[in-house]
């Protein structure tokens, strides 16, 4: 509609004898509802141009608009436009999202725009915390809202399988076995999913006497044993003795250990509906990014103590970061070099989206400057969205190396444990069906708690209020879903011709969920191309408002036949509404509650 709007106001000043080749028309939704559906400030723009009141523009603008699908379009003090949709442009608004919701919301808009969208990038031999849940829900949403609007997105992930974490937990492993009187045999035989959190001890173990002990006789283990795991990935360095690592079989231990947490992380990406269509490792990247480096030294890159450096412009506010270390191995910055050339290669895309914590802003800023000097195009086709920290009441920033990391298996089941005692106390859901619906609004519940806030806010998670069937809540909206359905077979989900759309009625909950529904597409357009699940939270939240106060107050059973199909039309339309925006936020609507 603002696109239309847009257009007759256009068509208005041309009439009027006034240029438009150069005017750009904003068509806003006002906050307040009295204000119309839609307005403009146009005519107070070209007050200086044309020597007018904007007042007498806005008229003069006015008087040369018809068009049945406003039932008023007025100038107002001191040169706004507002229009009024009419209630026939509503019901057929209505209509169409009530028959047909993927052809009425899906668009062309973003057709043959190729999009790489990157996200979760969990690390194997680490936990797959709830800061990788929180960048798997941002980046799912993102694709989704992109994909609802004719873009080609490849979904990718990015798992570090070498590294010092890497080293660390096959340290801590030898130990834990050894003071365990263990064998690997015997983790082997364990669940899949304790045999990632073995692994997950390890590392915990390894990072300890690493990171915060001063046994210098650990570190050098545990620095050979990172040169050991890039060496038999890469074999690109120096040729060292292997033996005593060869002798306890750490190649079979690392490439089990790795195969162990990448299909573990898998079944979390089911239960999250996410599915990747790239997956890239550390491994297959490192050798292209130390080459890359080392490539370049003198020219972007400089020598420093043993190490290779690129150095921060202090005039952009970039800190100088390391890119090769003392030992000839590339850091994160390196690889992620690599990652960036090799993407390009195996992925066809216009822009490339990477999604991370807001800690590694600085760092991707570093990388994309020097990325800029290696190849300009890749990098101004690559945007950085980074995304805040969860928090637990009472629990402190998330710290993997102390142990006290938050898993994302844990919020999830945790969720899922608070609303199946919910649900259990005071639910109609059969029996049968509450492990299937628990998992569904836990989920829902957990995303939306992290979509309603602008990307890069930190989320204070809050159990009681995240499950609740009040307020603005995953819960809350999928309960409207429930709510619909359980009108549709009640009273049936019989069509409506045009000839009876005149007969709605005038109540003021039914206009107003017309009214609601109407802004879907603008909701949905604002959210993509602004790259914002938050709009679309804002909008279902609203609409879900607007059909509580109709179900409360408009009682179907006593309407007449005829316009009670009309009624059931637009819940119809509210319930596909919800179906389809909560599909592209990642989160499932339930049947029954």
């Amino acid at each position: 509609m603002k696109q239309k709007i847009q257009k007759i106001v256009a068509d208005a000043l041309e009439m009027m004898d006034v240029d438009t080749s150069s005017l750009d028309v904003v068509v806003e939704v006002p906050k307040d509802s009295s204000n119309g559906d839609y307005s403009t400030n146009v005519a107070m723009r070209l007050a200086s141009v044309l020597k007018k009141k904007p007042l007498d523009i806005a008229n003069e603008i006015v008087s040369h608009i018809e068009d049945d699908d406003f039932s008023k379009v007025e100038a107002v003090v001191p040169g706004f436009i507002n229009f009024y949709l009419s209630p026939t442009y509503l019901l057929k608004e209505v209509q169409r999202i009530a028959d047909n919701p993927a052809g009425y919301f899906q668009s062309t808009l973003k057709q043959g725009e190729k999009l790489a969208i990157e996200y979760t990038d969990a690390n194997p031999f680490k936990v797959l915390h709830i800061g990788h849940l929180y960048s798997n829900t941002v980046g799912e949403a993102f694709a989704r809202l992109q994909e609802a609007l004719g873009a080609d997105v490849k979904r990718v992930n990015y798992q570090g399988d070498i590294g010092l974490h890497v080293a660390k937990t096959l340290w801590g492993l030898e130990k834990k076995l050894k003071d365990e009187e263990k064998t690997f045999s015997d983790v082997e035989k364990l669940p899949l999913a304790e045999r990632v959190k073995y692994l997950g001890d390890a590392y915990v173990e390894g990072a300890e006497k690493y990171d915060y002990s001063d046994d210098e006789v650990v570190k050098k283990e545990i620095d050979e044993i990172n040169y050991y795991i890039f060496y038999i990935t890469n074999p690109v360095l120096e040729k060292k003795d292997f033996k005593r690592f060869e002798d306890v079989g750490m190649k079979e231990k690392y490439v089990k250990g790795r195969q162990w947490c990448l299909e573990h992380f898998e079944t979390i990406y089911e239960r999250l509906g996410t599915r990747f269509d790239h997956y890239f490792l550390e491994s297959e990247v490192g050798a292209t990014g130390l080459k890359i480096v080392l490539e370049n030294v003198g020219k972007i890159f400089k020598e420093d103590d043993g190490a290779i450096i690129y150095e921060g412009d202090k005039e952009k506010n970039l800190h100088t970061r390391v890119f090769v270390n003392r030992y000839g191995l590339p850091t994160y910055e390196a690889k992620e070099l690599g990652l960036a050339f090799k993407k390009k290669e195996d992925v066809d895309y216009d822009t490339s989206i990477i999604i991370t914590a807001n800690e590694q802003s600085g760092y991707f800023k570093v990388v994309m400057d020097a990325l800029s000097k290696l190849d300009i195009d890749i990098a101004k086709n690559t945007k950085h969205f980074a995304h805040g920290v969860v928090k637990l009441p009472n629990a402190q920033k998330m710290s993997s190396r102390k142990g006290g990391v938050i898993s994302a298996e844990w919020l999830l089941d945790e969720t899922k444990k608070k609303v199946l005692k919910k649900m259990k106390e005071s639910s109609t859901v059969p029996v049968e069906n509450v492990e299937e619906v628990s998992e569904k609004i836990a989920i829902g519940a957990i995303k939306y708690a992290f979509l309603r806030v602008t990307v890069g806010s930190d989320i204070a998670f809050d159990f009681d209020k995240a499950i609740s069937f009040d307020g603005d809540t995953g819960p809350y909206i999928q309960y409207v879903y429930s709510r619909c359905s359980s009108l549709l077979r009640e009273f049936g989900n019989e069509g409506v011709s045009e000839t009876h759309l005149e007969r709605c009625s005038s109540n003021p909950y039914v206009e107003n969920l017309t009214r609601q529904l109407s802004k879907g597409r603008g909701a949905l357009l604002g959210s993509v191309l602004t790259y914002s699940p938050l709009t679309l939270c804002q909008y279902l939240f609203e609409l879900s408002q607007s059909f509580n106060s109709f179900y409360q107050n408009v009682r179907l059973s006593d309407m007449e036949e005829e316009e009670r199909s009309i009624l059931l039309a637009i819940v119809r339309a509210v319930m596909n509404t919800v179906e389809y925006g909560l599909n592209l936020l990642g989160i499932e609507v339930v049947e029954k509650m």
